[in-house]
């Protein structure tokens, strides 16, 4: 089994540790000499340095010494050969690392581009993970940029107002972008850049500063986020209407309940276009409630039994996971 980097380490400084001790008891005991003054001769014999005997050497101290060198010389090749094994490891692992997310990068398509893996995009990458959705992280902090590696995420290292870096996260191939940078300037510039390589991708942006959710509309964000006023709206409500948001909290990741919003695109020749919701028995067959229906600009809550469900309509449903994923392959 190959040794980890703390053993290598641990071996290599054992055997020195050793020569060294040996050496300063070898010299105490063959020349009577004092422990600093063993230790100095021992230190000097070991590195080759070339400097003069502290004291006369007897012919037994002289043949010590010699063997000595010869000890101290292979601990230090011993030493330099772990180093240099452990630099081409690292280096080995970090090519074939880098090379193994270039092809996975290269096959990425119809993911989400999360910009910066602060709170924020922590928090999004936990739910996209444990949704399985395809995605890559753009970051540029080292401290980041490590963490990211070591949990096996897919990302991509650079500043996300940078063309190349955007395209290396394959912005134009690209489903939805996701703004969560630290100020609202680098999110206007990012966003910008967004949109310039990819017109049809769909951006979500963190308004950082209040007041800034216009800017960033303006710069292409098809939605903004305040999380501060999220956060505010929602303990509000919570004092107010315990039990609507209780029910809220339930729909929501993490919820031991597993109940959850969804929404799913009719495709062509799905079983359930130009079927009305009645017709289609979704409540019935599916065990779920639909709560709104969006056809093209014109959304419609709580639509009606008769009401016509036809291709490109999307549903948006309530329901346990297990029967959304039925509906999902149904609608697919």
């Amino acid at each position: 089994m190959p040794l980890t980097r703390a053993q290598a380490f641990r071996r290599s400084a054992l055997a020195g540790a050793c020569v060294i001790a040996a050496g300063t008891v070898g010299y105490m005991l063959i020349e009577g000499q004092s422990a600093f003054d063993a230790l100095y001769m021992t230190a000097i014999t070991i590195t080759t340095v070339g400097y003069r005997e502290t004291f006369p050497l007897s012919p037994t101290g002289q043949v010590f010494t010699m063997i000595l060198a010869f000890a101290g010389v292979a601990v230090i090749l011993l030493i330099a050969s772990e180093v240099g094994r452990l630099l081409v490891q690292a280096d080995l692992r970090e090519l074939i690392g880098s090379r193994r997310d270039l092809k996975m990068l290269d096959k990425l398509s119809d993911h989400i581009v999360v910009c910066g893996h602060g709170r924020m995009g922590r928090a999004a990458v936990e739910v996209l993970q444990e949704r399985r959705v395809p995605f890559v992280v753009v970051d540029v902090d080292d401290n980041r940029v490590r963490q990211l590696a070591e949990a096996q995420i897919p990302f991509i290292v650079g500043d996300a107002t940078q063309e190349p870096v955007l395209r290396a996260a394959r912005v134009g191939r690209a489903k939805t972008f996701l703004a969560c940078l630290a100020d609202d300037a680098h999110n206007v510039f990012a966003i910008l850049l967004a949109r310039q390589l990819n017109p049809k991708i769909s951006v979500i942006a963190r308004a950082v500063e209040e007041g800034s959710e216009e800017r960033l509309r303006l710069a292409g964000a098809d939605q903004v986020i305040n999380p501060y006023r999220l956060g505010g709206m929602r303990l509000a409500f919570t004092a107010i209407k315990p039990t609507v948001m209780a029910f809220i909290e339930a729909s929501l990741p993490g919820s031991p309940v597993e109940l959850e919003l969804a929404e799913f695109v009719v495709r062509p020749g799905s079983a359930l276009a130009g079927k009305t919701l009645a017709g289609a028995e979704v409540r019935q067959r599916f065990g779920v409630i639909v709560v709104a229906l969006k056809r093209g600009e014109r959304s419609s809550f709580n639509p009606a039994p008769d009401e016509r469900i036809e291709a490109g309509d999307t549903l948006v449903a309530l329901g346990p996971i297990q029967a959304l994923e039925r509906i999902e392959q149904a609608l697919s």
